[in-house]
């Protein structure tokens, strides 16, 4: 049975270099695919794009592919990601002169357009009312988008939104048998594969507190896929590498941001997981088989980027030594006092360390918590509403518990991330080739 070999060279926009060039050295890999694109990183590519026509590429593009394009070229590895994030067209460009640099002459790029649909915002079903600006509307992409560029043999394709999961599926389409059972197996490998560290033993504790070691997690492998043309494959890391690949990282990621494991939707098929098998077969290599595909979605899901009125303040204030968790409590307390001003709704105040994270979940804390951080986040409707909230915090320095300082504070613009979803039918995509002198 044909196979390829796919593996994840990042996970998100600020992912480690190294374990993506020992992948692409290693000779085992077809391709390699970095997924670094999510919407707090989109955003800056959008409002850096509508000040100049060439930015809004993943600024970090330079330095994760200086090192990765000679080993890839080198190998016959292709390199597939989303680095090119508010503007493929720039990042296209960017990597063709790049490889031109470095002597990587005659290094085929292509661009993949077509996410940016903000010109058919008019023919979006959005889920809740635009309030604001709209900065930008990008759908989510699939791998048959891609499928153009790993026919025509494209070294590195770059693109913008598409589902995570395409970046890794895309390179073993021409292979899959032809019916939506495989693909959905691919998807879900490109789904197992997507967030690099995570299906290696990253972000992974048993119950009884033991994960790798510091220097596991320091050097820590990232995983490959040995995908089959039925959609079925073998999860591995390369030999040495630190980190383990099991049934329990394996079900963790598979379940990773699943709400309905029986109709999973992504741009190329609707999956059922319900069906999935785990086999270890090997010291950290896993067989998974099973997936099974509940039609294709006629619709594509579309993210909104809308800038609404006012700031968002955060702001910190720090307490410590005896009584630290007491004064922090007591400093919370009187700020909602004199913010009550504020809705509820657009006002957080919290403890880090105590009930930031589980809110009213959190088990009770002794006293003797040596130091806390208040911490509050307002929505605010101007610039003279956040400086309010901004000074209520410094206030506490002299007029609140003992020992209050090291204030942190930001103030950021209100944006909001809005949902819709277009006829999959009026989102046209078009490859546009660069290729290294």
């Amino acid at each position: 049975m044909e196979h390829r070999v796919v593996a994840c060279g990042a996970g998100f926009a600020g992912d480690r270099t190294e374990p993506a060039v020992a992948l692409a050295a290693s000779g085992l890999v077809d391709a390699v695919g970095l997924e670094c694109l999510a919407e707090r990183t989109l955003v800056p590519g959008l409002r850096a794009r509508r000040t100049d026509g060439d930015a809004g590429a993943d600024p970090r593009l330079e330095r994760r592919l200086r090192p990765l394009l000679p080993v890839a070229r080198a190998n016959d590895c292709r390199i597939i990601s989303n680095l090119g994030a508010a503007n493929p067209l720039s990042a296209g460009r960017q990597i063709a002169r790049l490889a031109s640099e470095i002597g990587c002459s005659g290094l085929r790029v292509a661009a993949v357009v077509g996410d940016d649909v903000i010109a058919l915002a008019k023919h979006i079903e959005w889920q809740e009312p635009i309030v604001g600006e709209m900065l930008g509307a990008h759908a989510y992409l699939g791998a048959d988008a891609l499928r153009d560029a790993v026919d025509d043999g494209a070294h590195v394709i770059v693109t913008g939104r598409v589902a995570d999961s395409a970046l890794f599926s895309a390179e073993v389409l021409p292979i899959l048998d032809d019916n939506l059972d495989a693909l959905a197996g691919a998807t879900t490998i490109g789904h197992l594969l997507e967030c690099s560290g995570q299906l290696t033993g990253g972000n992974f504790e048993m119950p009884n507190g033991d994960s790798l070691t510091a220097q596991d997690f320091a050097e820590l492998g990232f995983p490959l896929a040995h995908v089959r043309s039925d959609g079925s494959a073998d999860l591995a890391l390369l030999d040495g590498a630190p980190g383990r690949i099991d049934i329990l990282t394996c079900t963790l990621q598979l379940l990773y941001e699943v709400h309905d494991p029986s109709a999973y939707i992504t741009p190329d098929a609707i999956l059922d997981l319900t069906g999935i098998r785990f086999e270890e077969i090997g010291p950290n290599r896993v067989r998974v088989s099973g997936a099974r595909a509940r039609g294709r979605p006629t619709r594509l899901k579309v993210s909104g980027f809308v800038e609404q009125p006012g700031f968002v303040a955060d702001i910190e204030i720090g307490y410590a030594g005896t009584h630290a968790l007491q004064r922090g409590r007591v400093a919370a307390d009187a700020l909602r006092m004199r913010l009550d001003n504020l809705p509820q709704k657009d006002l957080r105040i919290d403890l880090v360390g105590v009930d930031s994270t589980l809110g009213s979940a959190s088990l009770p804390s002794p006293n003797r918590t040596p130091e806390v951080r208040v911490h509050v986040s307002a929505r605010c409707s101007d610039a003279q509403m956040a400086q309010i909230v901004e000074d209520e915090v410094y206030s506490l320095t002299l007029s609140g518990p003992a020992g209050g300082g090291s204030v942190r504070s930001e103030r950021r613009p209100s944006l909001a991330v809005v949902d819709g979803f277009i006829d999959r039918d009026l989102v046209k995509t078009e490859t546009v080739w660069e290729r290294a002198s």
